[in-house]
C-alpha cells in the first residue's frame, strides 16, 4: 500500500501546492496496472493533460528570462529598427529547442521524481510491482507531468500558479546557469565595420558624412607614440579622438566611439585600452 496517506502534507509542500481535491493528487501516483485490478480512474488522462501544462510553462520561462523586445536593448536605433522580439542568449530557435528538450526530457523528469522521492507513493498493481515499473524513467517521468495535470485541474487552469509549480519542481534556474545571457552586439555596432556604418548613415541623411583628420606623424600621448585619428560627425555635434598602433585601427576606433556616444552603447575596448595605454 502506497504511503501517500501518510506524508500527504510532505508531498504537497515539496510540489510547493496544497491540493483542495486530494484526490486529484492520489489519481497523479495511480497506475493503470492498479486501477485495472482494484478500480478507481489512473493518471494517464493526467499525465497527457500534465504534458502540455510541461511544455507551454517551459517555454514561458525560457522566453521570460532570455527574452526581450528590441526596444528594450542597449542597441536600440529608435529611428531604424521595428521594436521586434529577440532572445538574448542561444542565438537561434534550435539552440532553444535543445534547451527545452533537455529541461522536459523523461531524464530530467525523473531524475526530479527520484530526488523528490516520490516513486515510492505509486499504487502499482501486481504485474507493475512484479516488474519494477516505479524504477523505469518513463513511468517516473510520466509521474511528474501526471502531478502538473493534477494541479492543473485543482486550480481550474491557474496561470500562476502552475507556473510556479513548474519552476519549483523542477529547480528549472539550474538549467541557466550556464546559458551566456550577454546580449550580441550586433555587426553594424562592431569596431570592425564601425567606418562603414557611419558612412552608410551619411548616405541615407541619417547624420552628416563623418570628417576624418588625420596627422600625418604620430602623436606622443601617455608616455607612447600612436596614431591618432579625430571622428567628426557636425549634425550630430560628435567629435572623438582615438589613439591606435596603426592608422586603420586609430580611424576604426574614432567611428567607433562615435557610434557608441550617440547611440549610447557601452565601448567594449575601453578597460582593454586603457590598461594598453
Amino acid at each position: 500500500m502506497s504511503k501517500l496517506s501518510e506524508d500527504l502534507a510532505i508531498v504537497q509542500e515539496k510540489i510547493g501546492y496544497r491540493f483542495n481535491n486530494t484526490d486529484l493528487l492520489f489519481q497523479a501516483f495511480t497506475r493503470s496496472s492498479y486501477s485495472t485490478q482494484f478500480g478507481s480512474e489512473n493518471n494517464e488522462v493526467l499525465e497527457f493533460l500534465g504534458d502540455k501544462v510541461l511544455d507551454f510553462y517551459v517555454v514561458k520561462i525560457i522566453a521570460d528570462e532570455f527574452g526581450f523586445l528590441k526596444s528594450e536593448s542597449n542597441y536600440y536605433d529608435k529611428e531604424n529598427d521595428y521594436n521586434e522580439f529577440c532572445i538574448v542568449a542561444h542565438k537561434n530557435e534550435a539552440d532553444f529547442t535543445d534547451l527545452k528538450k533537455e529541461i522536459v526530457s523523461n531524464k530530467t523528469l525523473a531524475k526530479r521524481i527520484d530526488k523528490l522521492g516520490f516513486a515510492k507513493y505509486f499504487f502499482l498493481g501486481d504485474s507493475d510491482k512484479d516488474n519494477h515499473v516505479e524504477r523505469q524513467e518513463k513511468v517516473k517521468a510520466d509521474l511528474f507531468e501526471a502531478i502538473l495535470g493534477a494541479v492543473a485541474i485543482d486550480t481550474n487552469w491557474n496561470p500562476d500558479i502552475l507556473e510556479n509549480v513548474v519552476a519549483n519542481l523542477l529547480i528549472i534556474d539550474d538549467f541557466f546557469d550556464d546559458v551566456d545571457v550577454e546580449e550580441e552586439r550586433p555587426d553594424k555596432f562592431k569596431l570592425e565595420n564601425a567606418i562603414t556604418t557611419l558612412k552608410e548613415l551619411g548616405e541615407h541623411g541619417i547624420c552628416s558624412i563623418p570628417d576624418y583628420d588625420e596627422p600625418e606623424d604620430q602623436v606622443y600621448f601617455d608616455n607612447k607614440y600612436w596614431w591618432a585619428c579625430t571622428c567628426t560627425v557636425r549634425n550630430w555635434r560628435l567629435s572623438k579622438t582615438a589613439y591606435g598602433t596603426s592608422k586603420k585601427r586609430a580611424k576604426l576606433y574614432a567611428a567607433y566611439l562615435v557610434l557608441c556616444e550617440h547611440y549610447n552603447i557601452p565601448d567594449e575596448f575601453r578597460k582593454e585600452d586603457d590598461d594598453d595605454e
